[in-house]
């Protein structure tokens, strides 16, 4: 198999993961597809936005403790500043 056919399947999967992560990240909050893909564009973006997910709906932690949690896991913040102009 050539480099294009490779470069190829590597695209076609990234916009399928892309797809999937947006599809099962709104069904999980008030955000569309698009705003989810427009919010977290790359896998690093997903993967904080999961984490910034998880760690608000925990229901573990007062809302200090998961403050001090977004404050000092780098990029959670960047993350966090993206949805809110989404929920106003």
């Amino acid at each position: 198999m050539d480099a294009q056919k490779w470069q190829e399947i590597r695209r076609k999967a990234r916009e399928k993961t892309d797809k999937e992560f947006a599809s099962e990240a709104s069904s999980l909050t008030r955000l569309t597809d698009e705003e989810i893909k427009k919010i977290a564009p790359s896998i690093e973006d997903r993967e904080k936005l999961a984490e910034l997910m998880e760690i608000v709906q925990d229901d573990t932690k007062s809302n200090e403790e998961k403050a001090n949690a977004i404050k000092n896991i780098k990029g959670l913040a960047e993350i966090a500043a993206k949805i809110l102009p989404a929920l106003v």
